[in-house]
Formats: structure tokens, C-alpha cells, sequence
């Protein structure tokens, strides 16, 4: 069976089949803002990084909430190995196979499918969709300009959290160590100073210095992911520079300045040193750069909160899981809640071990639950906690 009966479904298949690597999104783009004319959104548009958003409003007043999934895909590896072509959108055993089914598209799908076919007398407030772009290589980058238009009171992130409700997300972090040397002759290293044995003591004392911990997302995380040296290749001469790279996983309040702070003052008895948070960036497929320092913050929901009660409750009450968990994760969540303090929450179908690998796929009856599940949380809060 090539195509579903349900709306939902057959919108997510055509989805996958629109390749959208990050920076090139404008097919898929182009698909969701036809779609939410079609369902009778109000404002569709895309800005001028391409994010595509759609509103609905309700009958009676009530809050601004804001769900987000990002519309880019990272690319795909070993073709060959898929058992169905990458973009295919096949439905077959129960599941939609594809680049991008799980992560996010089923999420959008879902999202938007949850808020068109709400009755507006069941709806409160304005409620916006949003199609983010680049989420993929900048978190939160182009979402920025989603919050900036919208002003949401509440955000709902669309990721594969096996319809679980995240309500904390660890951050992320690139950190660029530099050891310096001094070149030498390879036959009399002596004369110089080899910068990999520098950092390897800069490596040995990193490993050694504590993380922060939280109640919710565990101890942070510090990861060795790339090294080196200068020059390369190098022909009978000892390196004059090492640069290793670092993955942080970030705990909540940590930021920019206290993390390079933290490092500052551990390691302030070794010389030769220096490290910095780099700038990445990437363009949109409507020509715009972003660059940012590549530092997305984490953010926690207080467990006992309103907006916590009011989704759990919600869940509950519709005969959904309502299980919360830490999200490990990161997420476009970074700047809504991370960076702005928005409360923000996390919820979407499939698994994230479904992410970023061969034969990518999602359960249908996984995108119906979240179907159902973002409508009862789009109606959950009722008023400003």
C-alpha cells in the first residue's frame, strides 16, 4: 500500500518525498504553506528566513500558544542500505519510511492536522503553527524569528519524544581548545615545543574537572569529537598548534560567559592555552546568513508548575500517556525556553533513536496518538498560570 486514508498520513508521505536539507527546505516550504491555505489558516505566510507559520484563532480569549517542528533533514548516509528509497514516503508495514519521517515531519504533519480540524468553539486564544528552517546545523537560529512575530505565552516543541511530554532539555555547546607550541625539526624536537603533548595535558586536566549536575536532565556532558594539528599534514616537524573540539551538553543557567569563565579559572595554572565558543552559521534558502555563536542553552520546566499540572492533567484526562521526562537532546526549545524563558514543552511521535539513521521510519498509529495528543495539550491551558 502506497497511500493512506487519513489525511494526516498522506500529507506526512508527501512531505518526506520533498527533500529538505537544511538551507534548501523551499519545496517542502512551499508544500505547507499550500497545505495550511487549504485547511483555512489565517495569515499563512513564510518570513524571510523561510519559516512558514499559519494561525488559528479561537472563539473566545485565551493565550498565544506557538507549536514549532522543524522542516530540514540532515543528509542521508548509505543509500544503498535503505530498504526503500530515502525520499519515498512509502507506507508499508504499519510505518512511513523516509529522510526526515520521524524527525520532525511526522511532528508537523501531526501538528497541523491536531489544530485544522479543532471546531473554533473548542478553541481559546490564537494558537500559530510554525515550519521552521536550519534547526538541523543552527538550534533556534531561524526559529528566533518565529518567537519574535508570534510572542507566544506557551511553546510546543515537535520532536520524537515517543508522544512523552519533555518538559526540561539539556543544551548544547561547541568548545574550541587551542595548545601552542613552537615547530621544530622532527630529529630534534627538543629546539620546539610540541603542541599535542600540550594538549594532551589540557586534555588529561579536562577530564578530570567536575560537571554541574540537575534534578531532572542528570550530570552534563563534556566530549572529545575532533583534534588537529598544525600543520598538516606535517613532513618531519613538530606541530606549532593542536585545536581539539568539544561537545558540551549543557545544564540549566549555564551560559556563554560562565562556561568560558568556568574554564578560565580551572585551568588557569597551564600556559599555552585559549579556548573559545565559535561562530557557525549556515544560509537560508532564501539567500539569508545566520551566524551565532554555536552555544544553545538548556531550560526546565518546574515539574509541580501550572503549565506542567495543566498538560499532564490534559493527557491524562483523554487517555493518553502522561509521563514527563528530560529531554537529552537539543532542540529549537533552546530559544524559547533556554534563551527567553518561554515555558516551553516538548512533544511529538517516534522514537529519536528513529533519528538520523538508515531506514528512518514512524508508526502511523504513533502520528495519529500525537495527532490527538496536540489537540488535548493546544486546549490544556486555559489561563495564564
Amino acid at each position: 500500500m502506497s497511500e493512506s486514508s487519513y489525511p494526516v498520513i498522506g500529507f506526512l508521505q508527501q512531505l518526506v518525498r520533498a527533500e529538505s536539507l537544511s538551507g534548501n527546505e523551499a519545496a517542502a516550504a512551499r508544500l505547507v504553506q499550500q497545505q495550511l491555505e487549504q485547511l483555512g489558516f489565517s495569515d499563512v505566510h513564510s518570513d524571510r528566513l523561510g519559516n512558514v507559520i499559519g494561525r488559528r484563532s479561537g472563539s473566545q480569549p485565551g493565550l498565544r500558544i506557538l507549536l514549532d517542528a522543524h522542516l530540514d533533514v540532515v543528509p542521508v548516509t548509505s543509500p544503498a542500505e535503505w530498504r526503500f528509497p530515502p525520499f519515498s514516503g512509502e507506507l508499508a508495514d504499519g510505518r512511513i519510511w523516509g529522510r526526515g519521517a520521524a524527525d520532525t515531519k511526522a511532528s508537523l504533519a501531526a501538528m497541523i492536522y491536531a489544530l485544522a480540524e479543532l471546531p473554533e468553539n473548542q478553541l481559546r486564544g490564537e494558537v500559530f503553527v510554525s515550519a521552521s528552517v536550519g534547526e538541523e546545523v543552527l538550534e533556534g537560529a531561524a526559529f528566533s524569528a518565529v518567537l519574535d512575530a508570534v510572542q507566544p505565552d506557551v511553546v510546543i516543541i515537535g520532536e520524537p519524544s515517543d508522544c512523552r511530554l519533555g518538559i526540561a532539555q539539556r543544551g548544547r555547546a561547541r568548545l574550541l581548545f587551542t595548545a601552542h607550541g613552537k615547530a621544530a625539526h622532527s630529529s630534534a624536537p627538543e629546539a620546539g615545543q610540541n603542541a599535542i603533548e600540550n594538549a594532551a595535558g589540557l586534555i588529561q586536566r579536562i577530564a578530570g574537572l567536575p560537571l554541574p549536575t540537575h534534578p531532572l536532565l542528570g550530570r552534563g556532558l563534556m566530549t572529545a569529537i575532533q583534534a588537529q594539528s598544525r600543520p598538516f599534514p606535517s613532513l618531519s616537524t613538530t606541530p606549532y598548534l593542536c585545536e581539539v573540539v568539544y561537545d558540551r551538553r549543557l545544564m540549566p543557567g549555564e551560559s556563554l560567559p560562565s562556561l568560558l569563565d568556568e574554564y578560565a579559572h580551572s585551568l588557569a595554572d597551564l600556559s599555552n592555552w585559549q579556548v573559545v565558543i565559535p561562530e557557525e552559521g549556515f544560509t537560508t534558502y532564501t539567500g539569508v546568513t545566520l551566524r551565532q555563536p554555536d552555544f544553545h542553552p538548556a531550560w526546565a520546566l518546574d515539574p509541580h508548575s501550572e503549565w506542567v499540572r495543566q498538560a499532564v492533567d490534559a493527557l491524562r484526562s483523554a487517555g493518553l500517556p502522561a509521563e514527563t521526562f528530560a529531554v537529552p537532546y537539543c532542540t529549537n526549545g533552546s530559544a524559547s525556553g533556554g534563551e527567553r524563558g518561554i515555558p516551553t514543552l516538548v512533544y511529538g511521535p517516534g522514537s529519536i533513536h528513529q533519528a538520523h539513521r538508515v531506514d528512518e521510519s514512524i508508526e502511523v498509529e504513533e502520528v495519529l496518538r500525537a495527532q490527538r495528543g496536540y489537540q488535548v495539550l493546544i486546549g490544556a491551558f486555559e489561563n495564564q498560570p
